[in-house]
């Protein structure tokens, strides 16, 4: 069966476009025109990612991706003309993944789709499935996050990214082992390791916890705690 892929955007012709192009790549696409119905077609298919326009009526993307991720994980790549930095990390904050500015080209959307979907080939399997450090405890099993037996809800790619510190919990972990651990085939901007470290950092030090991902300048970053 093939990949999935839900189209939220208010534009019929965005919507035509990008169904096109991501069938003609093998890809099932579903298409809806608002958030309401996007969170209605979310919920009755299942799919494996989700194309999100930010710019839509009355409930906009950013309130339909906090739905959509406090039920689910599947990735969801914001498609949106706001393009600075602010607009970024909030959107980020609701859960998102990645961003596609517009004017966009289907065919980068595809490519940008297929890195996002094959993220978890990239992650070699571990024979150790449990992590600890300080008061953190990590499952890669059952994909969970504890803090002093406190489950902390994070988002797919903040999972991954602390998977890969507590791995290496001696190492700096650069931008690019960072990229190709948690993103693997990347087409997107390198600044997205930043946006994605800081709202995990953040969450952990919300829930109580030590500060993690500490930046060494000019290097990368290490577990820290």
């Amino acid at each position: 069966m093939s990949e999935s892929v839900l189209i939220i955007d208010d534009q019929a012709d965005v919507r035509a476009l990008l169904s096109v192009a991501l069938r003609d790549a093998g890809y099932t696409t579903i298409e809806a025109e608002s958030g309401p119905a996007g969170i209605d077609a979310y919920h009755a298919h299942q799919p494996d990612l989700v194309l999100l326009d930010i710019g839509l009526g009355s409930m906009d993307g950013l309130e339909v991706c906090r739905r959509i991720r406090a039920v689910s994980s599947a990735p969801i790549i914001f498609l949106t003309s706001r393009t600075d930095e602010v607009d970024e990390l909030v959107g980020f904050a609701a859960g998102g993944d990645d961003y596609i500015t517009k004017p966009f080209s289907p065919k980068v959307v595809v490519a940008r789709v297929g890195s996002m979907l094959r993220r978890q080939q990239f992650i070699a399997p571990q024979e150790k499935t449990r992590y600890e450090a300080g008061p953190l405890e990590l499952d890669t099993e059952a994909r969970t996050t504890r803090l002093n037996g406190e489950l902390v809800h994070l988002t797919r790619t903040e999972f991954d990214l602390l998977v890969a510190l507590m791995e290496n919990p001696e190492r700096v972990c650069t931008k690019d082992m960072l990229l190709e651990r948690v993103w693997g085939e990347w087409y997107g901007d390198a600044h997205v390791v930043e946006v994605h470290m800081s709202r995990l950092r953040n969450k952990i030090k919300e829930a109580g916890g030590p500060k993690v991902g500490v930046v060494v300048r000019g290097v990368g970053w290490r577990l820290g705690v």
